[in-house]
C-alpha cells in the first residue's frame, strides 16, 4: 500500500505539473510525453522494493526528454530520488555505478540533442553525490543501530542461559547434598533399628539408646531437607539453614557416625581453616559418603579417616576400612563413588577408591596447593 500510495502521488504531481508547463521553452509535451511521466511516477513506487528497475526507468524517461526537448519540470527530481534509494537499498558500489551509467547516459543524450551545454552534467554530478552519499550515511547508521540491537538481543540471551545454567547446577548441588545427607542418615537409622530388633527382648535399655540415634539422625535430615526445600520455593528469603559444611566439621561427623556402631578412627594434620570452602564442603561429602558405604556395604567395626591439610590450601582425605564386604554389598544405584568422583573432579582435585591392602577398601581425595 505505501508503494502504491506513492505511485499514485509522484504521477499526479508529474503529470499536473507538466500540464501547466505549457509557457516553458521546448516542444510541448505530448502523448509520449506524459506516458513518461507516467513511467517516472510509477517507478517513484518501485524504489523501494525494486531499486535497480527503478533508476533504470528513470534514466530511459530523462534520456527521452532531453532528446525530445520536451520542457524542464519536476520529472528531473525522479532522478535523484532513485539514486537515493538505490544507495538505501543496496550498497555503495552498485549506487556509485548507477550514477555513473545515469550520468553518462544522459550527458551522451545532451550531446547527441545537440546540447553543448556543460551545466546539465555539472548540476547532475553534485545532485547525484547528494543522493549517493546522503543514502550512504543513512544506510550506514541503519546497519549500526541493527548492530546495537542484535547485540542487545546476544547478550539477553547470554544472560538468561546464564542463569539456567547457574540453575542446573544449583539444583545438581542440591541433589548431591540430599544424597549424601539422607544416605548417611537413613544408613545410620537401618543400622540402629538391626540393632535394636535383635536386643529388644534381652536389653531393653540398648535398644531405647538405639532408638535415640535413630531420633536425631532422623530429625538431623528432616531439618536439612526443610531448610533446602525452603530454599528451593522461595528465592526471595535466606533460608534458616546451618552453614555449608566444611574441613572443619568433620569431626562432628565422625562423632555423630560413631553412634551407630561404628568406631572411626579420626587423624588430622594441618589448619583445616587454611582449606578453601567448596574444597572443604567436598571433602565433608565425600567422607560422608564413605562413612556411609561402610554401613551399608561393610561388615568393618572399624572406620580410618586422615584428614592432612597445608597452609597453601592443598587437603589430603583418605577413608579407609579393613572388614569384608557385607552381604548387601552389590545393592545400591552405584551413584555414590561416582558421585565422589565428580565434586572432587569438578572442585580441582584428584580422585581414586578401591580395594587397598589386605580386605581394606580405601577412598582417596586429593587436591593440590592453588598457585
Amino acid at each position: 500500500m505505501p508503494d502504491v500510495l506513492a505511485a499514485v502521488l509522484a504521477v499526479g504531481l508529474l503529470v499536473g505539473e507538466s500540464a501547466c508547463a505549457h509557457v516553458l521553452p521546448g516542444t510541448p509535451v505530448d502523448a509520449l510525453g506524459y506516458t513518461l511521466l507516467v513511467l517516472a511516477g510509477v517507478s517513484m513506487g518501485l524504489c523501494r522494493r525494486w531499486p535497480k528497475l527503478a533508476a533504470g526507468v528513470v534514466t530511459v524517461v530523462l534520456t527521452v526528454f532531453i532528446v525530445r526537448h520536451y520542457p524542464d519540470g519536476p520529472v528531473w527530481a525522479t532522478g535523484w530520488i532513485a539514486l537515493a534509494a538505490l544507495s538505501w537499498r543496496t550498497s555503495r558500489r552498485v549506487a556509485l555505478a548507477g550514477a555513473a551509467v545515469m550520468l553518462v547516459v544522459l550527458s551522451v543524450a545532451a550531446v547527441l540533442a545537440g546540447s553543448g551545454s556543460l551545466l546539465l552534467p555539472v548540476i547532475f554530478v553534485g545532485w547525484a553525490a547528494a543522493a549517493v552519499f546522503g543514502s550512504d550515511a543513512l544506510r550506514s547508521r541503519r546497519s549500526y543501530l541493527a548492530g546495537l540491537r542484535e547485540r542487545a538481543r546476544y547478550l539477553e540471551r547470554t544472560r538468561e542461559e546464564e542463569a539456567r545454567r547457574r540453575v542446573a547446577e544449583e539444583r545438581l548441588r542440591i541433589a548431591r547434598d540430599l544424597h549424601d545427607s539422607v544416605a548417611h542418615a537413613m544408613a545410620t537409622i537401618n543400622v540402629q533399628a538391626g540393632a535394636a530388633r535383635h536386643v529388644l527382648a534381652r536389653h531393653p535399655e540398648a535398644a531405647g539408646e538405639a532408638l535415640a540415634v535413630i531420633q536425631r539422625a532422623s530429625g538431623d535430615v528432616l531439618d536439612e531437607l526443610a531448610a533446602m526445600l525452603t530454599v528451593l520455593r522461595d528465592d526471595t528469603q535466606r533460608a534458616d539453614r546451618a552453614p555449608v559444611p566444611g574441613a572443619g566439621d568433620i569431626p562432628r561427623l565422625a562423632q555423630s557416625t560413631a553412634v551407630s556402631g561404628l568406631t572411626v578412627e579420626l587423624s588430622v594434620e594441618g589448619p583445616a581453616e587454611a582449606v578453601p570452602a567448596v574444597i572443604g564442603t567436598a571433602a565433608y561429602r565425600v567422607v560422608q559418603e564413605s562413612l556411609t558405604n561402610v554401613l551399608r556395604h561393610s561388615q568393618a567395626r572399624t572406620a580410618r579417616v586422615r584428614l592432612v591439610s597445608g597452609q597453601d590450601g592443598s587437603l589430603l582425605a583418605e577413608i579407609g576400612d579393613d572388614g569384608p564386604p557385607g552381604p548387601q554389598a552389590a545393592g545400591g544405584a552405584g551413584v555414590g563413588i561416582r558421585g565422589m568422583r565428580e565434586r572432587v573432579t569438578s572442585t580441582g582435585g584428584k580422585f581414586d577408591a578401591g580395594p587397598a591392602e589386605g580386605s581394606e577398601f580405601l577412598v582417596r581425595a586429593q587436591w593440590e596447593a592453588r598457585p
